[in-house]
């Protein structure tokens, strides 16, 4: 029987399929990314290629492989490969998880073509159905943001934290943890949100998604936009 860390192998080696004849390559952040990091430096890919990181946890990644890095700048990645923590009927997908929804939001809007892996546990019928909803805040009113944020949601939220320090992004911002009922228009929640001061960014994606690879067993299944 396959397990989820095989099949997180098996859709990054599918995903290199997509990688050949691409200069600029955008990596989002997680343990699948991490997989596929892995996958293009065996690949004999990675020649000729440039990566952008969305977090330092990516970015030690693939200097640990020897990969070429560059900051974001005039040019925007021909690709960017992600993961997400769930990912709905409609390719919306929940992220987040790993704390780095900014960076990967702002890679995912600039990418030519944005392409997600995953295994199939995070193939869910609706958002939030498994995990809570993170919503990256400026530290500054921390308290009010939230209470601002849970009120709109009729939801309680934890202050993620990393053993007993609060954890920050890589921005320098706190996390909230949302625990909301499972969502039926995210859409609608993502656009609220936003609007609310001491709001960076939430991790809910909708319309981003180009195309979603997930394995299922053995096989990877393409969904497209």
């Amino acid at each position: 029987m396959i397990d989820r860390e095989q099949e997180k192998r098996i859709v990054a080696r599918r995903a290199l399929e997509l990688v050949e004849g691409i200069e600029l390559l955008g990596l989002g952040s997680g343990t699948t990314v991490a997989t596929f990091v892995e996958e293009l430096a065996r690949s004999g890919l990675e020649r000729g290629l440039t990566v952008i990181p969305s977090s330092s946890q990516i970015e030690e990644e693939a200097r640990r492989h020897g990969l070429k890095i560059a900051d974001p700048g005039q040019r925007r990645p021909e690709l960017t490969i992600d993961g997400a923590d769930e990912v709905d009927p409609e390719l919306n997908l929940l992220k987040g998880g790993g704390g780095a929804l900014v960076r990967e939001k702002i890679l995912a809007a600039n990418s030519d073509y944005y392409v997600i892996i995953a295994d199939q546990s995070k193939v869910v019928a609706r958002l939030c159905s498994r995990r809570p909803l993170p919503v990256e805040i400026l530290p500054y009113g921390h308290e009010w943001t939230r209470e601002l944020i849970e009120g709109s949601l009729n939801s309680r939220s934890v202050l993620r934290m990393s053993g007993d320090r609060i954890f920050t992004s890589d921005n320098g911002n706190y996390i909230l943890d949302v625990e909301c009922q499972p969502l039926d228009d995210p859409e609608s929640v993502e656009k609220a949100l936003k609007l609310y001061p001491g709001v960076v960014e939430v991790g809910i994606f909708t319309g981003l998604a180009d195309e979603v690879l997930v394995a299922f067993g053995e096989e990877v299944r393409r969904f497209v936009s």
